[in-house]
């Protein structure tokens, strides 16, 4: 096996063009995958939609608005695990495959203290509040495998295309073809071609992508309690983004069809980390006992991104030589801007028995940036810009509580990211949940189950791709203690 190793610096590789959504190069797609988040945390908040940017005094909904905080009366620490089954639909070339896998983890814990004024007081300061704690905003988790026969094409097409039209090849791509025989060169034409070329098509194509990790947030938190009439609050928000993808291109000929060719795999694996900052800042009013109103602003999130990716091609040509293999590695780092979100909310409170609450979230995804020292990123951004456009966040929530037992349902709809026009542009993504607590006034216990999705085009390659149906089931548990 031979090695290329690429440091720091390729961006504008042919990836992006001929891979499509599989590409790991960064640009637009790396955009939008870090800045697009779906509230989690408790299980209080996360069966009730995430709906709670006018309620507060629960952990899980500082994400959302930092006053929140200077609801809370007592003391308290709370934690959430949670269960998720994954799974994916893949339709390609007409041919069905369905994939799914199982994860547990941390959703969420926190860790609050309020420190009363010595005096209640009408208008002026009641109380101080302090939190500290952890959110998961995203999870990157799935699975999912296409397989088909190809009649019309083959991923080496695109090759022997950017061959012939570029003279610096990509080493990530175009090498990795010549080096393992995949392409070669006819001297007398003065063309570069494939055995398809000569032999036609009916190969099998198999595309697996594996991905991992996720998007988490720790919180610092401020918030003050005004006469029980205004709660305002501010947090620094501390995000962790870590993200792995491995997809394998594997092209095969069982049927001997082709002349020359057996089979090849091409696999990348990219590693993404990412550390960021923001702030929030928050309020919310209680004019009449049964109405709250809650706004909140995010600034951006300023990340600061690590990519590892790795390339490798493995050929069998049916030449008696065995298996030809070679690969390359890159590196690069680059700043990553996420864009500002600005979010209103309201929320009933009917005879203290009854909480119906309702969030409205505006974030345009066009203005998330890509930066870096020695590379300007214009053409990534532009097409940030043009492919991407402000997206609406409708959140609702309802709560109905007996004596000490609480029964909850919520509804989440997260508009599409897409211009009109772009393969995505109906993209959006659903979560419907549901859940009960117990409650006493030291302890509690709440149990939550969502069930979301999306739907989504996968380009494996140029035109080619494949109607994906993603679904993941969560249910959780929180545990907390008053103190």
């Amino acid at each position: 096996m031979k090695t290329i190793i690429i440091m720091k610096k390729y961006i504008l590789i042919a990836l992006v063009t001929v891979i499509g959504t599989g590409a790991w190069a960064q640009n637009e797609q790396d955009a939008l995958r870090f800045s697009q988040t779906f509230y989690g945390g408790s299980a209080r908040t996360v069966s009730m939609g995430g709906a709670f940017g006018a309620l507060g005094g629960d952990f899980g909904a500082l994400s959302i608005n930092p006053a929140g905080i200077a609801v809370y009366r007592q003391g308290e620490f709370s934690f959430t695990p949670g269960f998720t089954s994954i799974s994916s639909e893949a339709n390609y070339l007409g041919a069905k495959i369905s994939d799914s896998q199982y994860k547990m983890g941390l959703d969420h814990f926190g860790f609050v203290v309020p420190i009363k004024s010595r005096s209640e007081s009408a208008s002026g300061l009641n109380n101080l509040v302090f939190g500290f704690g952890y959110n998961k905003l995203k999870d990157f988790n799935g699975n999912v495998v296409m397989n088909a026969i190809n009649n019309d094409n083959s991923l080496v097409d695109e090759f022997v295309y950017t061959a012939n039209l570029y003279d610096d090849w990509d080493p990530f791509t175009d090498e990795l073809a010549w080096e393992t025989y995949l392409i070669d060169y006819d001297s007398l034409a003065g063309v570069f071609y494939s055995d398809f070329d000569v032999s036609g098509y009916g190969q099998t194509q198999r595309r697996s992508v594996i991905t991992k990790g996720g998007i988490s947030e720790y919180l610092f938190n401020l918030g003050a309690n005004l006469g029980h009439k205004l709660y305002v609050g501010g947090s620094l928000g501390i995000q962790r983004a870590e993200y792995e993808e491995t997809w394998t291109h594997t092209e095969s000929d069982p049927d001997d069809i082709i002349d020359y060719f057996e089979a090849f795999t091409f696999r990348n694996t990219l590693y993404t980390t990412g550390r960021g900052l923001n702030v929030k800042f928050g309020f919310i009013a209680r004019p009449i006992d049964w109405l709250r109103v809650g706004g909140a602003i995010h600034t951006p999130t300023f990340f600061k991104m690590d990519d590892d990716f790795t390339s490798t091609m493995a050929t069998d040509l049916a030449d008696g030589e065995g298996t030809h293999e070679f690969d390359a590695y890159g590196e690069y780092s680059y700043e990553l801007t996420t864009p500002f979100k600005a979010i209103g909310s309201v929320a009933f409170i009917l005879k203290q028995i009854a909480i119906i609450s309702v969030d409205y979230e505006y974030v345009d995804y066009s203005s998330a940036r890509l930066r870096s020292s020695d590379y300007d990123f214009f053409d990534e951004n532009q097409a940030v810009s043009t492919r991407y456009t402000a997206a609406s966040n409708v959140r609702l929530g309802g709560e109905f509580h007996l004596g000490s037992m609480f029964f909850r349902a919520g509804y989440a709809l997260y508009g599409s990211p897409y211009v009109s026009g772009e393969p995505n542009d109906i993209q959006v993504y659903q979560a419907l949940s549901g859940g009960f607590g117990y409650r006493t006034s030291s302890f509690y216990l709440d149990l939550g189950l969502v069930q979301s999705g999306f739907d989504q085009k996968y380009f494996l390659y140029n035109q080619n791709y494949a109607d994906l149906s993603h679904s993941r089931t969560q249910f959780m548990a929180t545990l907390g203690f008053r103190f």
